[in-house]
């Protein structure tokens, strides 16, 4: 591994990337505010202004820590904002053009910026500095840090308040920061109106879904919901209660809305978008980024530490790297590391080596989804596109034992192969329940295995008893069989290399202990190794009593050279199963060769 590494040191990775004046398309514009005719954003981890009308904006922030929620004070001179310039996130603030940076927080708990109140000029953020638990309180605070005050509120983490200030509209919990879509669970966010004076509380939305973000305006809240689906901007009238829908965006979620005046400013799909609320009608903010982003330029990157994937030629001669989104051979010893792929601005992955060493195959979505290509191992052509999946991901790619196809899974849990001469995809199961609490990489049907002579494969899924069992799914037929039996977990079979048995793990070694602390019982280590004799005549891997036979290199030989053949008798197979001399442990990811 230290050859490899070394080796991988001097064949960096060349990332070309082009410089950061593209069109605005290209932009991850986020965090913004409006006031006026002007709009403060977030970009690359800096703050930006920008005219509403769109056109070159200004850059009014440069380190290296992150600044983010930017707010326009009430008269617009001031711009309050989170960064993290000490180690911590904490309220700043600065004017307008980007000037005088005065820390307005000093605490260890991180403070966010939220809004101001327009009555007392105050800077709104919250922050879990005085909860016992995981959540946060709205506080004000001049823009001197001076009077620092709490809202009384038990819990809240958004909220605006009324144009008059004697009321305020806010949300409990927050799930900006979520990838959840269309969430209805216990952590749904509801807008609250809170009375300063009378000191009570009204649910003004009262839907199972996502209400966030409210912003006062006149008679009306404003927020963000996803009641049709997709967050778009939501509107609740405080005299008549009606609520009405006033975006009716497809593509993409309303994101962090931000009010200024009659107008909200919100992100969507890394664009501005601009609305106004008397006319009810939103436009994009065609901005423009100009800069030297030295984060973006190209530049030589050791890629010795970022290793992903690994797989070995047929000789083991040359290791196959994954390693930032590349693909490399390296060379057991002397010799040159080659880029195959050399997509930097593609994640190429899952790299796999053909079993008779000519071919490499992988995942990229250099293309926008991930596809597959097969290059030859020296990488002297160009890659050959084999698919044109579009929405998806794709995973674990396996070669048959002949090179003649590949196996791989997709995010809806279905296993296919495809034909490398012809490119046809045939479809060989799909798994109708899952295990939640794992990766990807890891879900169904991601532990098949071919036969030695590439016409079965074998797998395990879990059906509706929530227990993994195998199958085998024949090409020849086109048919997948079921053979495990019980309310056993059965999973990541290998065929031995001659096609006598299938191995596989199994937990069926029932052998509870006692908790030491509660009268529970505690099921450890118990799995084993197991083995099918697939033929009815075919004999036992570990004989009672093994057969003595003189060896004769001649026979040892011909039986080598031999082509394999594998022949599944399917009746009695739950019969002829027997466990291997281990120990009860975690057993996982079988492997096998001629004699181990």
């Amino acid at each position: 591994m230290k050859r490899f590494a070394a080796v991988l040191f001097v064949a960096f990775a060349f990332l070309t990337c082009a410089q950061w004046g593209f069109a605005s398309q290209a932009h991850l514009l986020r965090f913004p505010d409006v006031h006026e005719d002007a709009v403060v954003f977030v970009a690359g981890g800096d703050i930006w202004i920008a005219s509403t009308d769109g056109g070159l904006a200004t850059r009014l922030t440069l380190h290296d820590g992150d600044e983010t929620f930017p707010k326009f004070s009430p008269d617009g001179t001031l711009i309050a904002f989170t960064g993290e310039y000490d180690g911590n996130g904490d309220i700043y603030v600065m004017d307008r053009f980007g000037g005088n940076i005065t820390r307005v927080t000093y605490h260890p708990d991180y403070d966010e910026v939220v809004g101001w109140h327009e009555g007392k000029n105050k800077i709104i953020f919250r922050s879990g500095r005085y909860s016992a638990t995981r959540s946060s309180n709205l506080y004000l605070i001049n823009h001197d840090g001076s009077g620092l005050e709490d809202i009384p509120l038990p819990q809240a983490v958004q909220g605006c308040f009324s144009p008059d200030g004697g009321k305020i509209a806010f949300n409990k919990v927050s799930r900006e920061n979520r990838t959840w879509k269309r969430y209805q669970g216990g952590t749904a966010q509801e807008v609250y109106v809170y009375d300063l004076a009378a000191k009570t509380e009204r649910n003004v939305t009262r839907f199972r879904g996502t209400d966030r973000i409210p912003m006062w305006i006149g008679d009306k809240i404003y927020f963000s919901s996803d009641r049709d689906g997709v967050l778009n901007i939501w509107s609740y009238d405080t005299n008549t209660e009606a609520v009405e829908q006033v975006t009716t965006h497809k593509a993409y979620d309303v994101r962090r809305p931000s009010m200024g005046g009659e107008q909200i400013v919100y992100e969507h799909g890394g664009d501005l978008y601009l609305l106004n609320v008397n006319t009810k009608q939103s436009k994009l903010v065609p901005i423009e980024i100009r800069s030297d982003a030295p984060e973006v330029r190209p530049y030589l990157k050791s890629v010795e530490e970022n290793v992903t994937g690994f797989a070995c030629s047929p000789d083991g001669a040359t290791a196959l790297l994954v390693a930032r989104g590349e693909i490399f051979t390296v060379p057991r010893k002397e010799g040159i590391t080659h880029n195959l792929s050399k997509n930097c601005g593609a994640r190429d992955k899952d790299a796999v080596w053909s079993p008779d060493g000519k071919t490499i195959a992988y995942f990229s979505d250099q293309d926008g989804e991930y596809n597959l290509y097969v290059i030859d191992a020296e990488g002297e052509t160009t890659p050959q596109k084999l698919t044109d999946l579009k929405d998806g991901y794709r995973h674990t790619l396996r070669w048959s034992p002949d090179s003649k196809k590949l196996g791989y899974t997709d995010q809806t849990l279905t296993l296919y192969y495809i034909d490398v001469a012809t490119k046809k995809i045939t479809r060989v199961d799909k798994a109708e329940y899952e295990n939640v609490d794992i990766s990807l990489d890891l879900k169904d049907i991601y532990d098949y295995t071919w036969a030695p002579d590439s016409r079965y494969i074998a797998y395990a899924k879990m059906d509706e008893s929530w227990v993994n069992k195998i199958y085998i799914f024949s090409l020849e037929t086109g048919k997948s069989r079921c053979i495990s039996d019980g309310a056993f977990n059965d999973f990541h079979p290998v065929f031995t290399p001659d096609g006598e048995h299938l191995l596989f793990v199994s937990n069926r070694r029932f052998s509870p202990t006692f908790c030491d602390f509660e009268w529970e019982m505690v099921y450890k280590k118990n799995a084993g190794i197991y083995s099918y004799t697939l033929k009815k005549d075919g004999e036992s891997l570990m004989p009672l009593i093994p057969a003595k036979k003189e060896p004769n290199a001649r026979d040892e030989k011909s039986e080598k050279d031999k082509p394999v053949l594998v022949t599944i008798d399917f009746d009695g197979l739950n019969q002829r199963i027997e466990a291997l001399p281990v120990e009860r442990g975690n057993y996982r990811y079988l492997s096998t060769d001629d004699k181990h």
